[in-house]
């Protein structure tokens, strides 16, 4: 096919999802590092903590905040899986190449990756508001978008479409 070497738009695309997995990477790193500092530290912070918030319970209080250090850490992941799938399709549009039952297979991954962005935020938003509630704040919660189904339903229909589209580009050049 056709290489479309001067799409402004995929370039772009392609520059915002390197900056997503930048910042994800960047995120990713400083949950990982908190978690493995922070044990070794809990006494010194729970003691600077203790002065604003002298009620606060450390015991119940570290298990709260490294799940959801942990959970961040698994969303990020979902992420940048999602962000890796994303940049394969684009070299395939760019190469004039996009529908290839790779895209399909790629697109229905990312769907689930996104069923499972919405599933992991249901104990990351118990966990948040539990730490949250120690601290006297409560303004986490979890709430199912709409917005978001609805981009999980168009990205499993884009994967049928792109899956059709295989199909029919097979079956054009069988016949040539």
């Amino acid at each position: 096919m056709t290489e479309i070497a001067d799409n402004r738009i995929l370039r772009v695309t392609r520059l915002l999802v390197y900056l997503i997995m930048g910042l994800v990477a960047f995120a990713g790193s400083v949950l990982a590092l908190v978690c493995v500092v922070l044990p070794f530290y809990w006494t010194e912070a729970m003691a600077e903590l203790n002065t604003a918030h002298p009620n606060l319970d450390p015991t119940t209080l570290l298990p709260h905040l490294l799940s959801v250090f942990a959970l961040g850490i698994l969303t990020l992941g979902l992420l940048w899986t999602m962000m890796r799938k994303l940049l394969a399709i684009i070299a395939s549009v760019e190469e004039g190449n996009p529908f290839v039952r790779a895209n399909a297979i790629r697109l229905k991954a990312i769907g689930w990756l996104m069923v499972g962005l919405q599933i992991v935020g249901v104990p990351l938003a118990i966990a948040a508001g539990k730490a949250a509630d120690m601290f006297g704040e409560s303004d986490t919660g979890w709430d199912m978008s709409l917005n978001g189904i609805l981009a999980i339903l168009l990205v499993f229909i884009l994967a049928g479409i792109f899956e059709r589209g295989a199909e029919m580009r097979e079956e054009l050049e069988g016949t040539v």
